[in-house]
């Protein structure tokens, strides 16, 4: 550790060319990550959320903020020592709801007469007000088998006290994504926003509203009468784990019949948005089931008809998010070449029209008379803040950035922004990568590089402030970044995404490796003699891949990868993903011929040569831990030099703040240690 820190600190030292200076890890962690803007109704105050790291505490703090959305100053709301999140206007702007403490809380819209509505064991979250002002409705965890908290607390109480904390399971998804299934759901409850008690319009559910584990308030709506819930579950009941099925459902307000209106689709449709004059249910949809990377269809649903169409069978994109404005349109967010960019379309179909295109949006919401639109922005260089614009028949205009979080931080950083380009991938189609200069760049000089893979494999490297793999802090020891979207990777059409599967080491392998060549074309100043790779999850995957397959890197970085393919598929949660991605089980003759046994990087471990550094956690279901444990082993028993690090507190993502320094620690470390600084001239 003593030896990787020196020669880290040596790459920073090297002079720059300004009073700026690289970022560090104590820099990236000061930054405070914007999310959640909710724009007031009359479109005159935005509320939103920062959160930010305390290293001495290892935790983080979330406070909500309020600003004019003409800017100016802010404050925190409802007050400077409140831990509010979720922050939600009552319909007429004189309330908000929040979480506080896990519980529901109500306050004026300038934070007095704060009274706490939910005293409940499951805590609450999500809160999303009916539109005549009389309801909120939020989701809590539950036992199924009870009716009323009572029974909840009693219940927890009782787990919490046995000293038997054996885990027993009659199926499969008996845990999920870093925890184990304890034997709760989230259950879609309403509420008075002046107290009583709550109404459980899900009691006895054996599923999640909405699924888990990242379904939040998107994914249930009212109605415009504020007569019904529309909402995403989850009820395959032992297929869960090996399918895809969510459904939409509306109930009664008041409880009672929970009716399935996408029953007849078996891919996903989730999170339900009522058309203002009710006429409509939009969801998003996919057609395949036991994809979960198919395309994301916005779909009308006819509450008359009881029909549902797509609205845009012809636009190959993927309907991410979406909300209707007063006339019934739909702005709608997508990504789009590495960009997360924002529509607007009639809801009588047509072709979209770009809105909101500059690096990436995200997180839009609309006042009542849908002229005021506030969302967030980042890029490659500088973190998510606030922006409010004036959306017109015309699209959008007057847009400006309302809050200024993290300017003064970015200030002080040499960091420089992606630069784009473009070459024939294995189809001899197009494939968009970007080249990041290291903040000591100087155009007489050669640095190494470090190719960055992204996971999924259904993903996409976007123009964003990353907050774990965050493309600054890889270049901060004088590295150059390629960042390349190869086969897999959304915003480029669905073909292009469907062809990852079932084909994991090949295409998109040739993509990346074509993506190196390129970017050295590109970029001379980058020296190829000196190429670092990294990845995580599926990227993690790749690294094992290449460890394999090619000589071209002096350094690699795994995170979390499959290494195993045949212990993967009987070890991950989501089996519904290695069999898609691998054609089945691997029982099954013709998966395990043409992929187990021709994709799965250990069959070529006898091949690894290439220094590998293996990151994991600990509490990785997606990914168990064995795979990194595997992968070490088998570099070590070849004497390839090599280092584990394991986190037992991580999941699949590392995400504590002192545990992130301490990765970006040893992934700094380890690539300066095997790439070294830059020292030699440019090649003209």
């Amino acid at each position: 550790m003593r030896l990787l820190a020196l020669g880290t600190s040596a790459l920073l030292s090297l002079a720059l060319t300004s009073d700026q200076h690289p970022i560090t890890f104590d820099e990236f962690s000061a930054v405070g990550a914007v999310s959640e803007p909710q724009i007031s109704p009359d479109g005159h105050t935005v509320l939103y959320t920062v959160t930010t790291a305390d290293l001495s505490t290892n935790k983080r703090a979330s406070f909500t903020w309020r600003i004019s959305s003409s800017g100016g100053s802010t404050r925190r709301c409802p007050d400077d020592t409140t831990k509010a999140t979720e922050a939600r206007w009552s319909p007429d702007g004189r309330r908000v709801a929040y979480i506080a403490g896990g519980q529901l809380w109500i306050a004026s819209a300038e934070g007095a007469a704060r009274n706490q509505i939910t005293k409940l064991t499951g805590e609450a979250t999500g809160p999303k007000w009916s539109p005549d002002g009389a309801k909120i409705a939020f989701t809590s965890r539950v036992y199924p088998t009870c009716m009323d908290d009572a029974c909840n607390a009693k219940t927890a109480k009782a787990t919490d006290a046995s000293p038997v904390k054996a885990h027993i399971a009659d199926h499969l998804l008996y845990r999920h994504w870093n925890a184990w299934d304890d034997g709760t759901r989230a259950h879609l409850f309403v509420v008075s926003p002046d107290g009583g008690t709550p109404s459980d319009l899900t009691p006895g559910a054996p599923y999640d509203v909405p699924p888990g584990p990242f379904g939040g308030s998107e994914g249930y709506a009212f109605s415009p009468d504020s007569k019904e819930l529309a909402f995403s579950a989850k009820d395959q009941g032992v297929s869960d784990a090996w399918s895809t099925n969510v459904d939409v459902y509306t109930v009664p307000v008041t409880g009672g019949q929970i009716t399935d209106i996408t029953r007849d689709n078996h891919g996903a449709d989730d999170n339900p948005v009522y058309s203002p004059d009710g006429r409509y249910i939009a969801y998003q949809s996919q057609a395949r089931a036991g994809f979960e990377s198919d395309r994301w269809r916005l779909m009308l649903y006819n509450r008359q008809t009881n029909h549902a169409a797509e609205l845009l069978p012809s636009w190959d994109r993927n309907a991410d998010a979406y909300e209707f404005t007063p006339d019934s349109a739909l702005v709608i967010g997508t990504v789009d070449k590495s960009r997360t960019k924002i529509y607007r379309v009639p809801v009588t179909g047509g072709t979209p029209t770009l809105l909101v295109a500059d690096h990436n949006n995200a997180a839009f919401t609309l006042s009542s008379d849908g002229h005021t639109m506030v969302w967030m922005r980042d890029a490659a260089d500088h973190p998510a803040e606030v922006y409010v614009g004036s959306l017109g028949p015309r699209g959008m205009a007057q847009v400006k950035q309302v809050s200024h979080v993290n300017d003064a931080l970015v200030a002080r950083l040499k960091l420089y922004p992606l630069e784009e380009f473009w070459y024939a991938g294995a189809g001899g189609d197009s494939v968009q990568g970007f080249i990041l200069k290291p903040p000591q760049w100087d155009q007489a000089k050669t640095f190494p590089g470090v190719v960055l893979i992204h996971g999924g494999p259904q993903g996409e490297w976007l123009d964003n402030w990353h907050s774990r793999w965050n493309y600054q802090m890889f270049a901060a020891p004088g590295f150059g970044v390629i960042i390349v979207n190869p086969r897999g990777s959304a915003g480029y059409g669905q073909k292009f995404v469907d062809e990852v599967s079932k084909d994991w080491g090949g295409k998109a392998y040739t993509d990346i490796m074509d993506g190196v060549d390129a970017a050295l074309t590109h970029a001379p100043w980058i020296d190829r003699t000196r190429l670092g790779a990294a990845g995580g999850s599926y990227g993690g995957y790749m690294v094992n891949w290449i460890a394999g397959h090619t000589d071209k890197f002096k350094a690699l970085v795994s995170h979390a990868g499959p290494y195993n393919l045949e212990n993967m598929y009987g070890a991950t949660e989501e089996v519904w993903f290695p069999e898609w991605e691998y054609g089945g089980p691997f029982w099954d003759s013709t998966a395990m011929a043409t992929q187990y046994r021709t994709y799965s990087p250990h069959l070529y471990a006898k091949n690894f040569k290439t220094p590998t550094l293996v990151l994991h956690g600990e509490r990785d279901y997606r990914v168990p831990y064995t795979e990194g444990l595997s992968m070490f082993t088998a570099l070590q028993r070849q004497g390839v030099p090599s280092r584990l690090v394991v986190f037992p507190d991580e999941g699949h993502w590392i995400g504590k703040p002192q545990n992130q320094r301490l990765w970006w620690s040893e992934v700094q470390g380890w690539l300066t240690k095997y790439l070294s600084p830059p020292t030699t001239k440019a090649s003209r």
